[in-house]
């Protein structure tokens, strides 16, 4: 129809519609309307003209007809306002929050401020997002800008306050330590007094308790307690969520020793949590410090509010067709299936990190799945690849199938390397370290226990990715693992029927060209572009020269390097190596006085780094050793999007500095984003240091007035 809303693109369903609401209008002219009300459609008398009884015969009608839509799948919505439309960002990323997904939380309102840059409300919850995905560094500069603005209500202070307490937790220094400890209690208590924020008190109370004040904590906990128990009466008389106000009046029970009184409240909430798993967290945590600090045994509060777990999985596969002695055969899928449900079910596991292999792996994953856990596949190169080579290797059962379904409901799918390459073993090692490195970021965020399971023979083995290297990895690394026994599972007399196995292709690789992991560190010289031609002969003797001495004062040998006019591409094997050599790099061009040198003042530097497999030998033309590969690319990409001053990393170098324990040592996620030269979209992160900087420690105690 020439005259169809544009609201609807569908032109068949528009005149279904139209048809059917044609249709009812008939059958109440038809049947309902009596004379008088004829008389004023002839007349044309306006509705408001009618008296009561008219009108409810038009209501009546105006009812049915609105019903009849409803039944035909109209929705009903608010008309979208700008005012609208920024209310249903904020609640979406409160929402995210709430149920622990900080790093979606910011790559979500990171999109939002595009639309509504000014807006406090979304700055501060970035902010919190920052803070809730281990970036309390980035955070304070948001916070900072809000506070001179002069935005000092609660949800400013609180988040600095929590930034602070999480700059505490790192540093070392005690005195440090102590100084972001108090500045964090001042803020809590001043958005408490100030705006009466009973959540923002109860921190205050808390860090009085650790800051060995327990008759202040405590007194703060019975003012706290008095007045959220009276509002908690009132939610509950008005049917409003009650959650917080249990939260608070737990907490501030504890805080006072009352700690029957505190585990009831406990025990209220969980029926009323559920998908709340990022709060939920947080109130663990300050609950069992809480407890600690108090000298108490915190059991009991993992009895009413238990922890839950975040799982890494290694298992093997089913038995080729041809295998001569069996290790995992069909004949187990089931048992084995209920072994994981049992494990998961006693240990309350709210994620799982594990690749997609048939067998072991996809049991964990349908498991999960089936009791409601969130599920992250990772897999060390590309889909239909590694389902040719881990899954499609039976054509006697429905794994194909399965496989599809697991990736289909996953909340992430990882893909590692893009591509396997021809020496296949070092993909399957680089995976299982991203593997673990993951599921230890993930369980940080939720404030939980990593629980390493596998699915094992008991059976040594050399070969790479294989479930005894992993387990050997994990243990290397700190993580005992629980183990389900196939020895124990199998029985004796399993026939095995004989298939040829599919043979897997292998390349031999040129002399001289090996396959490794090794971590790319890309740096470029802001603006170098504009320095003119008489300071080149400067830039050379002295930022050259002393980008030169680095490596030795350091005593680093990378495996490769060179350079291009003011670029800089090295490779590392270790990555503690590549992060002092980031770092110091920075600290040089810093600590410089290169006006002085005769060169520009504002001179710096853009760091990127990112680790994978690659292929590493002689470049023919160079006599150099270099490296090779789509890994390098993706270092290369990441540095054109690095802020001066900044060292970006890959998800994947924070995932290994994360499972290496690297000390003094921090990557904050910066959110999603766009690589150079089309490149695609991936997560970044910010390297930071695990301890309060100067700069922080400095704002932490006097900045904030």
């Amino acid at each position: 129809m020439d005259n169809m809303p544009v609201e609807f693109e569908n032109p068949t369903r528009y005149q279904e519609l139209l048809e059917m609401l044609a249709g009812q209008v008939h059958r109440d002219l038809v049947r309902k309307y009596p004379d008088e009300l004829w008389k004023a459609r002839y007349e044309e008398q306006p509705y408001v003209s009618l008296n009561e009884e008219q009108k409810l015969l038009v209501r009546v009608a105006a009812k049915e007809n609105l019903d009849e839509l409803l039944k035909a799948g109209v929705r009903i919505e608010a008309p979208h306002t700008p005012e609208s439309d920024l209310q249903e960002e904020r609640f979406q990323v409160e929402a995210l929050l709430k149920q622990g997904e900080p790093i979606l939380a910011y790559d979500f309102v990171r999109r939002a401020l595009k639309d509504y840059p000014d807006d406090v409300h979304l700055r501060q919850l970035q902010a919190l997002a920052l803070i809730r995905t281990g970036g309390p560094a980035e955070a304070l500069g948001i916070l900072r800008q809000l506070l001179k603005e002069g935005h000092r209500d609660q949800g400013t202070l609180a988040p600095l306050a929590r930034a602070l307490r999480d700059l505490a937790e790192r540093t070392k220094e005690p005195e440090s330590r102590r100084r972001c400890l108090q500045r964090s209690f001042e803020l809590y208590e001043e958005a408490y007094r100030s705006n009466r924020g009973m959540w923002s008190g109860i921190h205050a109370a808390w860090l009085a308790l650790e800051l060995g004040r327990e008759d202040k904590a405590s007194e703060l906990a019975a003012l706290i307690e008095a007045g959220v128990r009276e509002t908690l009466k009132k939610a509950e008389a008005e049917g409003t969520d009650t959650m917080w106000h249990r939260v608070i009046a737990g907490i501030a029970a504890i805080l006072q020793r009352h700690f029957r009184q505190g585990f009831e409240s406990f025990q209220e909430l969980a029926e009323i949590s559920q998908g709340r798993s990022g709060d939920m967290a947080e109130v663990r945590h300050i609950a069992r410090s809480v407890l600690e600090l108090l000298g108490e045994d915190p059991a009991p509060l993992e009895r009413v509010m238990p922890s839950p777990k975040v799982v890494v999985f290694a298992g093997h596969m089913i038995d080729f067709a041809d295998r001569k002695e069996p290790r995992f055969p069909p004949s187990l899928v089931d048992t084995v299936a209920s072994e994981i449900q049992r494990y998961i079910s006693s240990v309350h596991v709210a994620a799982g990190f594990a690749s997609a292999a048939c067998g072991a792996p996809i049991l964990f994953h349908e498991a999960l799945l089936a009791m409601g856990g969130e599920t992250h596949v990772v897999l060390p190169y590309g889909r239909e690849e590694f389902f040719s080579d881990s899954v499609a290797i039976r054509e006697d059962m429905d794994w194909k199938d399965r496989y599809d379904l697991v990736l289909e409901k996953a909340k992430r799918v990882i893909v590692t390397s893009p591509q396997r390459l021809d020496e296949g073993s070092v993909v399957f090692r680089y995976a299982n370290r991203l593997l673990l490195g993951l599921a230890m970021i993930r369980a940080k965020q939720l404030r939980c226990e990593l629980v390493p399971l596998a699915v094992w023979d008991g059976r040594s083995s050399s070969a790479a990715g294989s479930v005894a290297q992993t387990l050997n990895e994990w243990k290397r690394l700190g993580h005992s693992a629980e183990i389900i026994d196939l020895r124990k599972l199998r029985k004796g007399g399993i026939e095995i029927r004989r298939q040829p196995r599919r043979a897997r292709v292998a390349t031999k690789l040129p002399a001289g060209l090996t396959t490794q992991t090794m971590i790319m560190l890309f740096a470029d010289v802001v603006h170098f572009s504009k320095m003119q031609e008489r300071q080149m002969p400067n830039f050379v003797a002295h930022f050259m020269d002393a980008v030169g001495r680095i490596e030795k004062d350091l005593d680093i040998r990378p495996t490769a390097k060179n350079t291009w006019g003011d670029g800089l591409f090295l490779v590392f094997r270790k990555a503690e190596d590549a992060i002092r050599y980031g770092r110091s790099l920075l600290d040089c061009v810093n600590r410089t006085d290169w006006a002085a040198l005769g060169l520009p003042a504002d001179v710096n530097l853009r760091v990127a780094m990112h680790a994978g497999p690659v292929y590493v030998g002689r470049d023919p033309v160079t006599g150099r050793r270099t490296c090779y590969g789509t890994h390098v690319n993706s270092a290369a990409r990441i540095e054109p999007i690095t802020p001066p001053g900044k060292i970006y990393v890959s998800q994947a170098v924070a995932a290994l500095v994360t499972a290496l324990h690297l000390e003094d040592c921090a990557c904050e996620y910066v959110g999603q984003m766009p690589l150079a030269k089309n490149f695609g979209v991936f997560p970044m992160y910010v390297l930071q240091t695990e301890a309060a900087g100067e700069e922080d420690t400095e704002f932490s105690c006097s900045g904030v007035e």
